[in-house]
């Protein structure tokens, strides 16, 4: 009786084994890389796709392709990238400065010539982004030139404040042409309506090119260093970026009201058209305040640690978990942002009766893979034998 209850025990607990392992396998081939790249869409083939579909599809390939990229690079070619990034950095930045410099002087040229509000405020954005690059470019230099020792985790929070600073420059410029713009406006339509003889003369016409000329070559140069800023994952030339498209639309709005306004006034148009050149200015200035509120509000959340998106937590997660067979749990995975970059703490499970080289191995790994993603600045790896604590054993503040 007792032999037979015994086996029936051994049978269960062979069972039970069984299926663990089989849950265990499944699990393993389910996160395995090859199933991920096997849910790869190919996007190439002509079955049409509305766009919501499409744009699902495009998501889960470049998700796919994070994981893919993670698994088969190394940490020299991305520090290789790194460095490459750094170079960029500093080229652009110089180059974008100095061709603030330039523009500067021209639209000052051209403001006098014209006398065209629009281009006025064209010309004080041009001071504000000589100003701006300026401290782009010393951001750039005192991050990449830091004191160890004054500055052991580094500078890069210089970064999201020299950005805070510029949006709060550039809305405060914005209010002080919304406020002028709006009084020449007002000035306008009374002159329209016959109730003043006074009016600001606008001389920007095909007669007097060179404001023309000067807006044209403003314009030119800046759509190319748009193209040059956009595609760099930095969050100092993602501010470039687009401080030159904002550039490249206020300046061509600038140009459009500078000439209607100026053909108005010598009335080879209608009259009314002369309020374009206030109207022109009004829009550049709220696009120019809306936009860089919204840049400082990502750097502000930036700065107090917002926690990074779903995606990359499980990216994170999918890493640790496949990182060693000898982990018996995850038991925390945190990602926040830490200035521009994100700072990681994962918790991890080893057994218990590990020697402590062999788990200190597989922590110091853990982190420095962590660490060989770009978007990670620091990373921690606790490592546990037992989850009867919290999860979190930091004072809660």
């Amino acid at each position: 009786m007792t032999s037979s209850k015994s086996k029936t025990i051994l049978s269960k607990q062979s069972i039970d084994s069984t299926c663990l392992n089989e849950s265990l396998n499944k699990t393993s081939i389910y996160s395995s890389i090859e199933h991920f790249l096997s849910l790869r869409y190919d996007l190439s083939n002509k079955k049409i796709l509305s766009k919501r579909v499409k744009r699902f599809y495009e998501r889960q390939n470049a998700i796919i392709d994070k994981y893919a990229y993670v698994l088969n690079h190394t940490e020299q070619i991305i520090d290789q990238t790194t460095i490459k990034l750094k170079k960029h950095v500093q080229i652009l930045t110089t180059i974008s400065l100095i061709i603030n410099i330039f523009l500067f002087f021209i639209k000052i040229i051209a403001s006098i010539l014209s006398n065209s509000l629009s281009i006025i405020s064209s010309v004080i954005d041009s001071a504000v982004d000589l100003v701006s690059s300026i401290i782009l470019f010393w951001t750039t230099y005192a991050i990449q030139h830091r004191n160890q020792y004054r500055y052991p985790v580094g500078r890069t929070r210089l970064e999201p404040v020299a950005i805070i600073i510029l949006s709060v420059i550039m809305c405060s410029t914005s209010i002080q042409i919304l406020s002028e713009a709006i009084k020449r406006l007002f000035i306008y339509i009374q002159y329209i309506t016959n109730h003043t003889n006074n009016i600001s003369e606008v001389n920007m016409n095909i007669r007097k090119p060179i404001p023309i000329i000067v807006m044209c070559i403003t314009i030119v140069l800046k759509i190319i260093l748009y193209f040059c800023c956009r595609h760099i994952p930095v969050e100092t030339i993602k501010a470039l970026a687009q401080d030159h498209r904002n550039d490249i639309l206020s300046n061509s709005v600038a140009l459009i009201s500078g000439l209607l306004t100026g053909q108005a006034v010598l009335k080879q148009i209608d009259l009314r058209f002369i309020v374009i050149d206030p109207i022109g200015a009004i829009i550049i200035s709220i696009y120019i305040i809306i936009s860089w509120i919204l840049q400082a509000t990502i750097h502000i959340r930036h700065l107090t640690g917002i926690t990074a998106d779903s995606d990359f937590l499980k990216l994170i997660t999918w890493i640790a978990i496949n990182f060693s067979p000898h982990l018996t749990k995850i038991d925390m995975v945190k990602a926040f942002h830490f200035g521009t970059d994100l700072l990681v703490e994962v918790d991890i499970g080893l057994p218990g009766d590990m020697r402590i080289q062999q788990a200190h191995d597989i922590g110091t790994n853990l982190q420095m893979k962590l660490e060989s993603l770009s978007e990670i600045e620091r990373a921690f790896v606790h490592i546990d034998y037992e989850f009867d604590h919290k999860a979190d054993e930091h004072k809660q503040i």
